[in-house]
This record gives C-alpha cells, structure tokens and sequence, in this order.
C-alpha cells in the first residue's frame, strides 16, 4: 500500500538544524570518538555554522558561489556543510578517494571559487591546484597553523558575527548541492539538487525509517556520498538525535568496539560491511540488543546475508534504494514489513512505474522492465548538460537505469542494470571515464573497460585493451599507468590484451559479448576499495 502523503515545509536545507537547535538546544548531537570523544550540542553546531556563514561572507563568498568540500566525516564537515549553506553557497561534496585529476574535474566543472580541505589533501595537490582552478581561497582543516598557506578552519569560527543567508530563499529554485554522477553511463555530471529537493528526502527518510530523537546513530559512511550526507547525516539531524561519527570501518575490531561502546539504535551502511560482520568471531556474542535493524543501500543486498546476519544477532536487515539524482531516497522497506531481496515501497509523496524501456509503456505486476520514479526529491537536472538531463528525465520522471519488477503491494526488487555502470564496492565506477584515460597513452589503440564479478566487492574494473603495432607494454603497465591520480576503487584489477575490441555497426561497444567471453573473476583481496 502506498504511504501516506507528508507535509513538506517550505523552507531551506538549513531548517533542520536550526529547528533541532531550538528544541534540543543542549542535547549532544555529535560524538567524534576520533578525537577523543568530543561532544558537541545542536546549540553549538548551529552556532558554529552560523558563525563559519559570516566568516566565508567575509571573506567575498556570495550567495550562489560553489565551495568545495574535500573531507573525511568529522564534526569539521557537518560544521562547513551547513555552514556553506548559510553562506548562501553551494557544497561541491568531493570523494576523499580521489586523485587530482579527479579533483580538478569536479572543481573546473562546477567552477568552485573555494576549497575547504585538511591540510594533507591541500598539500597533496601541490602545482595542480596552482593557476589551474577558479578556486581563490583555500580554508585548511585539523590544524590551526596550515603550513600551505591556507586560512585555518578554527579561525573562521572564532568571530562574534552570526548569519544565514538560506533564510527567505526559494528552496525549489536555490541549488543546495552539487554532488557528481556518472548517471545511467557516461562520464561523472554536476547534479543539480535543490534546498526543496535535499529537504523533501529528509521528511520522507525520517518518516520511512521511523527515526525519532531517541535513536542514536553510528555513522561512518562518508558524508561526501548522498547515501552518507542525507540518508546519515542529514537524517540525524532531522530527527534530532545523536550522530557518533566515524570515518572508516576498518580495522574492522577497532569499529566493533564503537558498537560495543555506544551500541547505536540504527546502522544505515552498504552490504560489504554487513558481509565483513558476518564472518568476525565477536559479532555473535555481542550485545545487539538496542539495534533496531540495519538499513543497507548503494548495492544489491542479496536475500542470504540479510537471513545469515540476522540469525548471528537477532537484528533485522533491510534493504533500501536510491540515487544520486533523487537526493538519494526513492524506495525503502517498512521496519515492520521487512520483504527479503526487495528495496522495499516507494517512500511518501513519491511515485514509481515499472516500464518497457523500448516503447516506454508500463508494465504489469511482476513483470521486468526499467524503474522510472517521481517526486519532490528529484533533481533539476544535470549541471549544463541538457542532453544528459533530458536523456534522463522524461516529465519528471527519472529514469534510474536499473531493471526491476514491482509486486501487487508496491514491493520492488531490482533485478539487473540496464545502465553500463560498474558497482564496486557500493561505489560508482563509470566505464568510460577509464576507457578515456587508456586510450590516451601513445601505446593504446582501443579500449573497453567491464564490471567483472567479485566474491567481495561485487564487480571490478576489467580492461580490454589493443595496443599498436610493435608495442611491448605489458598488462602491469597498464594497470599502473591506470592508477595514477585516480581513486582506489577505480583502478583496474586485471587487463587482457585482444585484437579488437567488439562494436556495433554505429561504433557502441559490445559490452555483454566482453561479459560472455571474460575467464574466472579474479581472487579474492584484489583491487580492494579504501575505506
């Protein structure tokens, strides 16, 4: 059955926070265990924020200005994240995973004027960020005296002056965020999310998650992923409760014992975590008791790791579903109406339709065809690319690319991509994006690059590769030579050298006849993503 609508305030991104200040103004709403610890109240974040708006105002940043936000999860982030908002400006959330010449796409794409960023990723850019990037003011992170030159975090939290400019703006026209996104293929876009799109996801998560002030959060998923921004951090905010903030899950005992510690109400991670659980000797004896369930998103979760995981701790374990492109929240499963190997229903004021990718008509119950979803917490479109926008939203509805069937209850299960995107790891990883890279080395004549099966991270990058005539250049060259500059879960785990590579008579690569002619997967251990 579908949910019932919700109410949705017309009000900017920043509202959350600024309700939660005043209805639990000395209640903690960060823990950072990382440094010791450390709490800090929603009085405090609302008023550090506010107190970062006026200082990045000050310093000549303009409302509509784009700010990019380059760091692992900390109360550092939370803090610039709505901070820059009060600004007026637009976050450009940038994978820590990143390479530079990942970082200076996303930077000279969105034309981000300012950089916030710990002091070892400023360094790390070096000439790279020098005379080759808008970007005009550089805001270091975790130390108060940045030995690159930068302005120091903490002093820009030091002054009396407090604003914030998101009040009385129009949130369904004022872009919020600008995450990036391969989409259903391609090279990564500018995704254009609005305060009315990012707020709207937050009423329909806290209703479909059942979240309260009560719950306490453990969340380690980073914030520069939709998944982690809204559905983690965002999301806690909303409700009011407590976020205990992590910024990686391995070691993985280390990680433990933040739950033995804190013991959370509510996990919201990706299957590959739940799967390392599955096989640690602590996890059946520990006390999972104050858990409530465990949401799982950003890859498929399959039927036998929901059972196995909740037979170890009593826990639930429910899948949910989105994208980039709806902030990111679609579908989730209701706590009490768990359905295994589905994605759930379609949260509040949210429609979806299973549809014939060909002709475009909807399809019966049960029967496959490709997810088409609409509702407030879809995005504009993608940052100046017309074509992609309107490849991808067809009167307002979203196309999302994956193949899926819909039950007589509104319960759907995805069934396969029609999209050619790698998912490593609960990470995007777009074909093209490497297939440009290699072809780019003077040895290389074609390339094809394909999501190859992985008993751990689910797919792989594999390259096809043709080198010219009298070339020697080896398999492991390439690999390397891939590598450079890119994050860890892009870089390629295996390349087979071939004759040519199979195309169509209109020159699109023949990614399933790769597929069908790919040997065994690769061990396992290989191309490990960071976490």
């Amino acid at each position: 059955m579908p949910r019932p609508p919700l109410a949705i305030p017309r009000e900017s991104l920043t509202f959350p926070l600024r309700a939660a200040a005043r209805r639990f103004p000395e209640k903690v709403a960060v823990i950072t265990p990382e440094t010791g610890g450390q709490a800090t109240t929603f009085r405090s974040l609302d008023e550090q924020s506010s107190a970062l708006a006026a200082a990045l105002a000050g310093a000549g940043i303009e409302p509509g200005d784009r700010v990019a936000l380059w760091m692992k999860n900390s109360l550092e982030y939370i803090l610039a994240f709505y901070g820059i908002l009060k600004a007026g400006a637009v976050v450009v959330p940038i994978s820590t995973h990143y390479g530079h010449r990942e970082f200076l796409h996303q930077v000279n794409a969105t034309q981000a004027t300012c950089l916030i960023a710990p002091e070892e990723l400023i360094a790390s850019l070096g000439a790279p960020l020098n005379g080759r990037t808008p970007i005009r003011l550089v805001i270091s992170a975790g130390t108060d005296e940045p030995a690159t030159g930068a302005i120091a975090f903490t002093a820009l939290l030091a002054g009396e002056e407090r604003i914030d400019r998101s009040l009385g703006i129009d949130p369904e026209r004022t872009l919020a965020v600008l995450p990036f996104s391969s989409g259903t293929t391609g090279l990564a876009k500018g995704v254009m999310l609005t305060h009315a799109n990012l707020l709207s996801n937050l009423y329909q998560l806290g209703n479909a998650h059942e979240v309260s002030d009560r719950d306490l959060f453990l969340n380690q998923l980073p914030f520069f992923h939709i998944y982690g921004m809204t559905v983690l951090m965002g999301n806690a905010i909303m409700a009011g409760a407590t976020q205990v903030i992590a910024s990686r899950f391995r070691p993985l005992d280390e990680f433990l014992d933040l739950f033995a510690a804190y013991r959370p109400t509510l996990f919201f991670t990706v299957p590959l975590v739940v799967q390392e659980f599955c096989h640690h000797p602590r996890v059946p004896a520990m006390d999972w008791s104050r858990l409530r369930y465990i949401n799982t998103g950003g890859a498929p979760l399959s039927p036998d790791l929901q059972q196995r995981f909740t037979r170890l701790t009593g826990v639930p374990v429910m899948q949910g579903y989105g994208l980039t492109e709806s902030s990111p929240g679609t579908h989730v499963n209701p706590p009490g109406g768990i359905r295994l190997g589905t994605i759930g229903i379609a949260v509040a004021n949210t429609e979806d339709r299973i549809v014939d990718a060909a002709t475009g008509r909807e399809l019966a119950a049960n029967e496959v065809g490709e997810l088409w979803v609409r509702g407030p917490q879809v995005m504009q479109g993608y940052y100046r690319d017309p074509e992609a926008t309107e490849v991808t939203l067809v009167d307002g509805w979203l196309r999302t690319g994956d193949l899926a069937k819909k039950d007589a209850d509104g319960y759907v299960t995805i069934v396969d991509r029609l999209k050619e995107l790698i998912k490593t790891s609960g990470y995007q990883v777009a074909p093209a994006e490497i297939e440009h890279l290699l072809v780019g080395h003077p040895d290389i004549q074609d390339a094809a690059v394909i999501g190859a099966p992985h008993p751990d991270f689910g797919e792989v990058p594999v390259a096809y590769v043709v080198l010219r005539p009298g070339s020697s250049l080896s398999p492991e060259a390439i690999v390397a030579y891939a590598a450079e500059g890119v994050a860890k879960y892009k870089r390629l785990a295996r390349v087979v050298t071939t004759t040519a590579i199979p195309r169509s008579p209109s020159g699109k690569i023949l990614r399933r006849v790769l597929k069908e002619n790919l040997c065994a997967p690769p061990p396992a251990g290989v191309a490990r993503s960071g976490s």
